[in-house]
This record gives C-alpha cells, sequence and structure tokens, in this order.
C-alpha cells in the first residue's frame, strides 16, 4: 500500500472506532496516527516471506492500552484490515490473514484480562486497607455462624487477637441471655435470604467483662456467588448504653435523696393501672413536713437540704416491704406507693410507720437537733380504670384534712364518708 492508501484505510478505521463510543477525547486525535502505523506493521507482516503474526498480538495490546476498549470495535478493525487482504499477493494470505486477525484478538483479550487483573488486586487492596482499619468492627460468617474473617476492629472489640477468631462460633461470643434472641434473628435473615437486620445485645470478653454491641447484619454471596455468608458489621456501644441508662435514672429520681420522683411515681402508677385485675387495691400516703419553711427561712436551705436527705433516709429504711415504693415528688413532700395487693389496714401501718421515723429529732450539724413532725394524707383505691394524676389528688385531699386535724397526723380519704384520722 502505497501512503495514501494507508491514510485512508487508516481515515476509515479510526472513524469507524469513534463511532463505535467510549474513546476518551483526550486519545481521538492520536487514533489516526496509531492505526496508520498499524496498517503498515501489519501489511509487512502479512507480505514477509517468513510469516511471524506477533506484530498483530502487540497491536492487540496497544490498542487496549490506547483506550480502544469498547464492546463492538473489533467488527469495524476486521473490516477495515480487510484491504490488506485483498492487496496482499501472497499464495497463503488467506490463512496468514486469519492468523494475524487471531493473534491481533488474543493480544487483544490478553491486555483487558491484565488490566482486570490489575484492578481487581488495586481493588483487593483498598478494600483489604478499609477491612484492616475501618473503625468499625467488620466480620464475615458462613451460614453455621462460623467466623470466617474479621478485622482488628471487631478483635479488640471481644478482647481476642486477630488470629484467633477465625473458626469462633460467632453465638459463643454473646451473653447467655441474648443467644437466643440473635440464632432468631439470624435464622429469620435466612430465611428471607436477602436483606438486612439491626442486632443490639451483650457479649462477654474472655476477661469476663460484659460489654454491649449493636450490629447491622447483611447477607452476601460467597465464592461464585453460591452460598450465603453473613457480614456483620458493628460497634461497641457499653458507654453509650451506660450514659442512656444514668440519664435514665437521672430523669426518674430525685438528685437530693436519691429516691424515685414524681415522673418515676406515675409511671409506676400508671404500669400497675394497666396490669391490675377487678379486685386490686392500690393505696397512696401522701406526707408533708410540717412548717418546713422555717427551717429553711431559720437556718438555711443548705440546712434544709440535710433536713429533707435524713428523713428521705429514714423513711426508706423503714418502708422495708418490697410492695411499698418510696418518692420524693418535690419539696417537702414524699409518697408511699403501696403496690396491691392493699387495704386499710396496710395504709394505716405505713402511716403510723412513716410518722414513726420522725418521732426522733434530727441532727444535722446544729447544735441541737431538729423536731420535725409531718401530716399524711391517704388513700386507698380501687385501681381498674384510674387515672394516675386522680390518684394523687386524692392523696393530696387527705393530706389537706391532716393539716387541718393538728400536726404529726395522718387522715384516709374517703371519697363517700368523712375522713379517718389517726396520730
Amino acid at each position: 500500500m502505497d501512503g495514501r492508501e494507508v491514510a485512508d484505510t487508516a481515515r476509515n478505521w479510526s472513524a469507524a472506532l469513534i463511532d463505535c463510543g467510549g474513546v476518551p477525547t483526550s486519545v481521538q486525535h492520536d487514533i489516526r496516527r496509531l492505526t496508520a502505523r498499524w496498517i503498515v506493521e501489519l501489511e509487512a507482516a502479512l507480505s514477509a516471506e517468513s510469516f511471524d503474526p506477533s506484530p498483530a498480538y502487540r497491536i492487540g495490546g496497544e490498542m487496549v492500552r490506547s483506550k480502544l476498549t469498547g464492546p463492538d470495535m473489533m467488527g469495524p478493525t476486521a473490516a477495515a484490515l480487510t484491504s490488506l487482504l485483498e492487496r496482499s499477493q501472497q499464495p497463503d494470505r488467506v490463512p496468514r490473514f486469519g492468523l494475524l486477525l487471531g493473534e491481533l484478538g488474543r493480544g487483544y483479550a490478553t491486555e483487558l484480562s491484565k488490566i482486570y487483573t490489575r484492578s481487581q488486586e488495586a481493588a483487593d487492596q483498598r478494600f483489604r486497607v478499609l477491612f484492616d482499619n475501618a473503625a468499625v468492627a467488620i466480620a464475615l460468617y458462613d451460614s453455621n455462624g462460623i467466623t470466617l474473617e474479621a478485622n482488628p476492629t471487631t478483635a479488640r472489640m471481644v478482647g481476642m487477637n486477630p488470629e484467633d477468631l477465625p473458626g469462633v462460633a460467632g453465638l459463643d461470643l454473646m451473653h447467655p441471655e441474648d443467644r437466643d434472641k440473635l440464632r432468631q434473628v439470624v435464622v429469620e435473615l435466612y430465611q428471607r435470604r436477602q436483606g438486612t437486620v439491626h442486632f443490639e445485645g451483650r457479649f462477654c470478653r474472655p476477661d469476663g467483662t460484659v460489654c454491649w454491641g449493636a450490629w447491622t447484619m447483611t447477607l452476601v454471596r460467597g465464592a461464585g456467588g453460591r452460598d450465603l455468608r453473613l457480614l456483620a458489621v458493628g460497634e461497641d456501644i457499653t458507654e453509650r448504653r451506660a450514659m442512656q441508662e444514668k440519664l435514665w435514672w437521672q430523669a426518674r429520681h430525685d438528685p437530693l435523696t436519691g429516691l424515685p420522683n414524681r415522673h418515676c411515681l406515675l409511671e409506676q402508677l400508671e404500669t400497675i393501672v394497666a396490669e391490675a385485675h377487678p379486685a386490686d387495691q392500690i393505696g397512696l400516703c401522701f406526707l408533708d413536713l410540717d412548717e418546713f419553711k422555717l427551717i429553711n427561712d431559720r437556718y438555711g436551705h443548705r440546712t434544709g437540704d440535710s433536713v429533707l436527705a435524713e428523713i428521705g433516709r429514714r423513711l426508706d429504711a423503714a418502708l422495708t416491704s418490697p410492695k411499698i415504693t418510696l418518692t420524693r415528688i418535690g419539696g417537702d413532700e414524699f409518697v408511699g406507693l403501696l403496690a396491691p395487693p392493699c387495704d386499710e389496714e396496710t395504709a394505716h401501718a405505713a402511716a403510723e410507720t412513716m410518722l414513726e421515723t420522725l418521732r426522733e429529732p434530727i441532727s444535722v450539724g446544729l447544735s441541737d437537733p431538729l423536731s420535725i413532725s409531718a401530716s399524711i394524707g391517704a388513700v386507698v383505691t380501687s385501681v381498674v380504670g384510674a387515672n394516675a394524676e386522680k390518684l394523687l389528688d386524692d392523696a393530696d385531699t387527705g393530706l389537706y384534712h391532716a393539716k387541718a386535724a393538728g400536726r404529726g397526723t395522718w387522715v384516709l380519704h374517703r371519697t363517700d364518708e368523712y375522713p379517718e384520722t389517726g396520730q
């Protein structure tokens, strides 16, 4: 082929390649130059006295390295090179041409394979870096729950060496009381054969410490796409759980006495109401200190707080029945909740016990101990269908009658009768 024929063939070939799409703009201006050189080399190989198809193998690789990797590019390539066959004078030009095309395709495929392998290796390497250095725990389990692989963060989380984790059953790391829950979650996930689930539970470290973890578990296909694997990504939430429990406790307890507060009392009342049987009765003993404001005015609020803390301690120590919950609902007001079964005799006994704890003067660092008295309004009532706030109001009404009857008294409030008073 003369120079004009080479240029024409190169122009047609390069145009066909660009028309296939996928050719980066940055290399389009070089394609005609490349195709012209490849045409010259392939014609020389086809016409050589001693036939050597290796240049075609090399050119196939160069096509890939030049980003000519569109799925439709081999068709226009074969069509463009047919002109070489038509101009060749070699008697064995047909088999030679077939071998050239075969070697060009082999070089093309080999280079593609190398690039794919390198990309896979790079991807594997990037995944390995991520896996090994991730701040979250990542572990892979087989369908029997046996650890196939776990990253260093997982090992640190469960207190083991990374090399000791493969082969360990994931359930064996869980707290015995949480194993059935985890087993059920995983079984249901495998039954669906797809999806993701979230699980929180306790796990046990070899040193005996019990911690909390949160995991997101997803089913993935194993090698060859056959077996299902469980990929778990988790984190240690022990500190978070401890903080949540602390905040929960603080929201339901009085900071001065450590006793349950009004919010906690109402929650317990609502729980009792929701679970009550038709004949169940509860009792409430609403205690208010007599003339406590005088203590704050005379000795200051610090002394007043010390008095309240001591009264809370005494009442809590005296009311030992597990059926009684003592609360401080604010200021100098304490409430004893008497859970079912409760009757008037039980309420009488609780009120008398509460008053008895205050008969001994309280020493809070003053030269003379303080004499304290209190009044108690009590109520015993059916609990089914009751309203928690209304129950407190009824006990408060009893307190009003007790205050009217004099210091150091208790009154059992009845909505249909005169109140009963005790000293």
